[in-house]
């Protein structure tokens, strides 16, 4: 039920958002998932804030085609942009950070694990949502 809930908000991230798999940046709003590909980056309120999806930390989840004792995480690594300053963030699905009164909440990160396929790094996608 909730892996449906989340496939489901990601699909309305994908609708909002621009592939921007090249590295690119698109202007995002507050308050709604966003979804960011390896190497984009989403400016929110007219550049005040940019965060940018650097890669994954770590990947640990229990692959989708097996049965674990643990869930296992996913770590992500953002760029955060605030007030001409960068600052390097590693959070965990379903955490979030604090940068410059804004509360960036890591929704999901896919694409699922599986046991017969390694993830690439390029193919990796964070679904984010940001607050005041």
């Amino acid at each position: 039920m909730i892996r449906q809930f989340f496939s489901l908000l990601s699909l309305s991230a994908v609708a909002l958002a621009s592939c921007g798999c090249d590295g690119s940046s698109y202007d995002a709003p507050l308050d709604a998932p966003v979804q960011i590909a390896a190497e984009q980056s989403a400016v929110f309120e007219g550049g005040k804030l940019e965060v940018k999806f650097t890669g994954i930390a770590t990947d640990s989840r229990c692959p989708s085609d097996v049965t674990c004792v643990w869930a296992g995480e996913v770590v992500a690594r953002l760029a955060v942009r605030n007030d001409g300053r960068t600052t390097q963030h590693e959070i965990k699905e379903a955490q979030n950070a604090s940068v410059g009164g804004y509360t960036i909440t890591l929704l999901q990160v896919l694409p699922a694990r599986s046991s017969s396929q390694p993830i690439a790094a390029a193919d990796y996608r964070v679904t984010l949502k940001i607050t005041r």
